[in-house]
């Protein structure tokens, strides 16, 4: 390949990254403007700490952070997870069940028995207790339908957080993506025999490569195998190159 073809295959996969960004970018602050001075906001407590932004690694912890995140709202949209007040709605629930059964037990068994055989005093307890039983039916329905309602409120203002959460999460890695694109374009000039360059060059993309899915590294796997080919120095699988070059070479 020669170097004019080597060069225009990298502006080639480096617009491609960079168009993708934009897009995504754009998408999220053209729907939602966000105030410069609270590039945070949107994200929960937990999650900065766990970040730890400006930290080592927060590139990468960034990425984790917002695939937790859509796995959270993936299990929520599902119900899989249970809201704080589920133990106290089940148990409502099932006092509700034993109670209506017993309504309907009283009912087939006074069905079953002759009004003649019954003297004033059965028939009184009778009519007590069903009416003890229809009052506690009535009054744990109308309980359940409270509870119900709060219950789906909670999901929807846990949801309304996460989905909070993600937007935020994405806009601050479209401007991290942005801060590297714009630091490896700075780089683009280099030599085959200017190794330094090109362990910077490595190093922005293996720093890019933590920012995007599994799915969306292909063109940044070309890249990385492209410079690792100009060093010679791994020989590694591009997937795993970043890896196997910050434990044997020192590149962060």
């Amino acid at each position: 390949m020669t170097c004019l073809q080597r060069r225009r295959k990298t502006f080639f996969l480096v617009f491609t990254i960079g168009m993708g960004v934009l897009i995504c970018s754009e998408g999220l602050l053209g729907a939602e403007r966000v105030d410069p001075t609270e590039p945070y906001k949107g994200v929960r407590e937990a999650t900065l700490q766990y970040i730890a932004l400006g930290t080592p690694d927060d590139s990468l912890r960034l990425r984790d952070a917002f695939d937790k995140n859509e796995q959270e709202i993936a299990r929520l949209k599902l119900g899989a997870v249970q809201p704080e007040k589920q133990p106290q709605l089940s148990a409502l629930r099932d006092r509700l069940a034993e109670s209506e059964a017993l309504l309907q037990l009283l009912e087939t068994s006074g069905k079953e028995l002759p009004n003649l055989e019954l003297d004033r005093l059965s028939a009184t307890e009778r009519a007590s207790l069903r009416t003890k039983l229809s009052g506690r039916i009535e009054a744990l329905r109308e309980t359940i339908g409270v509870l119900e309602k709060e219950i789906r409120f909670e999901q929807a203002e846990s949801l309304r957080i996460l989905v909070d959460e993600r937007k935020a999460l994405a806009r601050l890695l479209a401007v991290r993506r942005e801060q590297l694109l714009g630091e490896y374009e700075t780089l683009s000039g280099c030599t085959v025999a200017d190794r330094p360059c090109l362990h910077r060059k490595l190093k922005t993309l293996c720093k890019l490569k933590r920012l995007f899915s599994a799915t969306e590294r292909v063109p940044i796997l070309h890249l990385i195998q492209e410079v690792d080919s100009q060093l010679n120095v791994s020989g590694q699988p591009a997937s795993t190159m970043c890896e196997y070059l910050q434990y044997d070479f020192g590149l962060y």
